[in-house]
């Protein structure tokens, strides 16, 4: 199971206040699930196709539903009130119950044993860049690269893909204390895989 951010933009108004301001976020999130068996048949070329499709699938599904910016909006409501709670909490000041909103914050943010629905992986799919960087514009200026930054949590995955200066771009993100070096191993597969598939 993956989660993945979705832009509201597009189906929000256009208001002048929030136009003018660049900390304007407007984005939702959505879980794309994926059967993590590998076939007894060991065809791995049409299992991940097979599985890169349903994922098309899921995204769109999720981006043209008809109750996308109410359910974002809720879930904004939900995660403020999180992010206030935690923000008293990281302040070591005593949450109200006015502020807190019945917003229970976990005593630990260790992974639970319960693999089943613990293991989760960000995945942000941040499209092709070139249409924002107008390096054309910008002879004298070479880009070459782009770092990309997130708010990582304790014993978080997050994948990120892009298409920058006409290439394609993968790179893994994750807590350095969450995971022994068996990631490093699964960083070589995901990377063989891409080399292999596309």
């Amino acid at each position: 199971m993956m989660y993945t951010a979705l832009n509201l933009r597009p189906y929000l108004k256009a208001e002048k206040a929030l136009n003018d301001s660049y900390w304007f976020l407007a984005i939702s999130y959505f879980n794309v699930v994926l059967p993590t068996f590998i076939p007894r048949s060991g065809d791995m070329k049409s299992t991940f196709w097979l599985r890169a499709r349903s994922a098309k699938k899921q995204s769109a599904d999720a981006a043209k539903h008809p109750l996308i910016v109410a359910r974002s909006i809720e879930m904004a409501r939900e995660r403020g009130s999180r992010a206030r709670a935690w923000a008293h909490r990281d302040d070591g000041v005593v949450v109200s119950p006015s502020i807190d909103d019945n917003t229970s914050v976990p005593e630990t943010l260790v992974p639970s044993n319960n693999v089943s629905s613990a293991a989760l992986i960000g995945l942000s799919l941040l499209g092709n860049l070139d249409g924002i960087y107008k390096y054309p514009e910008y002879p004298s200026i070479r880009l070459h690269a782009l770092t990309t930054g997130s708010r990582q949590r304790p014993g978080g995955v997050l994948l990120f893909g892009y298409t920058f200066v006409g290439k394609l771009w993968i790179s893994l993100g994750y807590d350095e204390n969450g995971f022994d070096k068996e990631i490093d191993k699964y960083w070589v597969n995901v990377l063989s895989t891409i080399d292999e598939l596309l």
